[in-house]
């Protein structure tokens, strides 16, 4: 940042998972226009993305996004996001950075980090400077482990060698319908009392795609019939190949069934194909605008299971 940047001093609290939000630092232009850098500390108790905790955050605060990328990492999606917020007349542009830190107590750190000026003093110099503070923005001493929680392997030899991890604080339900065709595994998220997330993951041999549409709408239908959850039929379109797949296709479909005073729920799938081998993912969740936190979760379960996913003859 410019030399004329300076340091603004003050008393910090010391972040707990009693008092899980605090600012860490402030620096701030000394002479010209008005600006400054703030960083905070976040504390999670659950596993969840930077990209997501930030999206809540923002949505909370009402600012509007104006540009985002997002860079995929181990632990999740670190955000690089404008926004423009606050009342008329007082307007500010922030660009925002958040980087994930493990926690030796358990759960994880988030480093917030916020480029801020009013909407005015935005100039391309002032614009600059926020890209370089973003971009130049290191954790001295980063922890080795990527997660607020541990991970369980989960691995399967038949139909074909699976192998994927999952949090900890998810529970395993192998399908007792498995046998030497078909593979199946449910993982849930309970969250104080109450079942927020639900992958369930299928692994199918000699099956062709329209058979494994077909699979997917009768699992659709079945979330009715069971659990009285009517989702829309699933949009499957391709989907940016990993790691031993040679076919992906995702759809992300809205319940439509929704009583009063009750909270959306949402589904997501994934179908990818391996050889002559299909793997049908599927995440059950709440909504980001009738439960974040649960959405956020249930949402970042889902990504660690897919991005571990190894499907081999």
């Amino acid at each position: 940042m410019p030399l004329s940047w300076g340091q603004v001093r003050g008393e910090r609290q010391l972040i707990t998972p009693k008092n899980p939000f605090g600012l860490r630092t402030e620096v701030k232009a000394t002479t010209g226009p008005e600006a400054n850098i703030k960083v905070y500390l976040a504390y999670i108790s659950q596993e969840i993305s930077p990209s997501d905790w930030l999206t809540m955050s923002l949505h909370s605060q009402k600012e509007h996004v104006v540009h985002e990328r997002h860079i995929a990492q181990p632990g999740g999606a670190v955000p690089d996001v404008l926004t423009i917020g606050g009342p008329a007349g007082a307007r500010r542009i922030s660009r925002w950075l958040v980087l994930k830190n493990w926690a030796e107590i358990g759960g994880a750190h988030f480093f917030v980090v916020q480029a801020s000026t009013p909407e005015a003093n935005y100039t391309p110099d002032m614009a600059n400077v926020f890209f370089m503070a973003v971009s130049n923005f290191k954790l001295m001493h980063p922890t080795e482990w990527d997660y607020a929680e541990q991970l369980r392997t989960l691995v399967q030899t038949v139909p074909a060698k699976l192998s994927t991890v999952f949090p900890l604080s998810w529970h395993q339900q192998n399908s007792p319908l498995s046998d030497e065709h078909f593979y199946q595994v449910k993982l849930t998220k309970d969250l104080v009392g109450r079942r927020i997330g639900l992958v369930n993951l299928m692994l199918t041999a000699g099956q062709s795609e329209v058979e494994m549409r077909q699979l997917e709408d009768e699992n659709r239908l079945g979330y009715q019939q069971a659990d009285h959850l009517t989702f829309a039929p699933a949009q499957l379109v391709p989907a940016p190949k990993f790691g031993s797949f040679d076919e992906v296709f995702t759809a992300l479909s809205p319940q439509t069934n929704v009583a009063a005073d009750t909270p959306a729920q949402e589904r997501q799938v994934l179908l990818a194909r391996a050889g002559t081998f299909w793997v049908l993912m599927e995440n059950i969740r709440f909504t980001q605008q009738d439960e974040p936190v649960a959405w956020a979760v249930s949402k970042r379960g889902f990504e660690i299971v897919q991005d571990n996913l190894v499907v081999k003859p």
